[in-house]
């Protein structure tokens, strides 16, 4: 068996191991999905490295699933379970969304894989949500009906994205400004943290430090200046980021009145924990008016495993 996950940033493939009690993964690789064309170039090479014999494979891909096909939202690719198959000889070929890969490996964490922000008053039979920022924004409710939790994929990010403050509404118009409309990932997001960074000191009379412009990585420079306190306009872009992310994560938790938790997870959250666990997200989250005793109840957890959609993407594969 074979288990992937497949986003903008990177694409993460490993062998399942059929007779663990666990699941377990081995024969890792990782690839950096823009230096390739599509991922039959990228499979076409761990094979080939790795010559294994694979008959089922189960791939979450940043992406709408629509039946058999996914194109990766951050992506110029196609993906195709029945041309997979042709192409290498795979028996069985499932494509699931990364967040709904996420949710299946949330239950084969260890404890030491999350973080709570909130231990909350868990419900073991409610729902749970989980909410994960990267290269876009994944949405997910994990619906529980008496049988094993049922994650349910959504486009969730692209709904629109609410401004919680007057400096958000101008946060809203900036971006409403350049696109024409403003979604929830355009704010939650590696690129959205870039966005927030621009308004602050395009908008807001705050100084543009020479560092921003040499970065290469210009998101992960901020999240770096800001919790070293070293620049002004890097502390307040990560604070209003923190404050949009735990009111969308509130929005979720809202609609799928996921009474058993908040999962956050995606690669921004565990960059940026000490400055969600200083209280400042649980105050957001909390804050819903006539809700607010509801969301104070409700544990929130941040995934700290950057393998967990490729874990639960094994997971799947071991179901079939």
């Amino acid at each position: 068996m074979l288990a992937g996950y497949i986003s903008a940033n990177r694409v993460d493939l490993a062998r399942v191991n059929r007779q663990a009690s666990m699941v377990s993964l081995f024969e890792e690789s990782r690839f950096v999905s823009r230096e390739y064309k599509s991922l039959e170039s990228i499979l076409s090479l761990y094979l080939k490295r790795q010559k294994p014999e694979v008959s089922t494979i189960c791939f979450g891909v940043a992406g709408p699933v629509i039946g058999d096909e996914v194109r990766p939202t951050n992506l110029p690719w196609r993906i195709v379970g029945e041309e997979l198959k042709e192409q290498f000889g795979f028996k069985h070929v499932t494509l699931i969304n990364d967040i709904v890969a996420t949710a299946h490996g949330i239950g084969h964490l260890d404890a030491d894989d999350v973080f709570a922000l909130n231990e909350g008053k868990r419900s073991a039979t409610g729902n749970a949500g989980l909410i994960a920022a990267s290269s876009g924004l994944g949405e997910a409710i994990i619906y529980k009906n008496g049988g094993p939790p049922s994650p349910q994929a959504s486009e969730g990010g692209h709904a629109d994205f609410a401004p919680g403050s007057q400096l958000e509404a101008e946060l809203w118009e900036y971006v409403y400004a350049e696109n024409g409309y403003v979604e929830a990932e355009d704010i939650i997001s590696w690129t959205g943290l870039e966005i927030i960074y621009n308004f602050l000191t395009d908008t807001q009379g705050m100084a543009r430090s020479s560092w921003f412009d040499e970065a290469e990585y210009k998101a992960s420079a901020v999240i770096e200046k800001a919790l070293s306190g070293a620049d002004e306009a890097a502390v307040k872009a990560l604070d209003i980021f923190v404050d949009c992310y735990a009111s969308e994560a509130a929005n979720l938790a809202l609609k799928g009145m996921t009474l058993g938790g908040i999962f956050v997870g995606g690669q921004i959250a565990p960059r940026i924990l000490t400055a969600m666990d200083q209280g400042k997200f649980m105050q957001r989250f909390v804050k819903k008016g006539k809700m607010e005793r509801l969301l104070a109840d409700m544990p929130v957890r941040v995934i700290i495993e950057d393998r967990a959609a490729l874990i639960g993407a094994a997971a799947v594969a071991r179901e079939l």
